[in-house]
């Protein structure tokens, strides 16, 4: 890091599909995936950890959130 210039971001992403059989299609997981990594490469942040459930948002206990 160059003195003065700040830190680049850090980010902990966290992707969730509804059901099982869009987890197993990895279609929303994907397309979330890609979402997460153009935004980090965009503005140059590092994604420190990533999460990923398979769960309903309904759900207030779900486990890796």
């Amino acid at each position: 890091m160059v003195p003065g210039t700040p830190p680049s971001p850090r980010l902990v992403a966290y992707a969730r599909v509804s059901t099982a059989r869009q987890g197993r299609s990895g279609l929303g997981l994907a397309a979330q995936r890609k979402v997460i990594n153009d935004f980090a490469a965009s503005t140059g942040a590092d994604v420190l950890a990533r999460f990923i459930e398979v769960e309903s948002g309904r759900k207030n206990d779900r486990p890796q959130l």
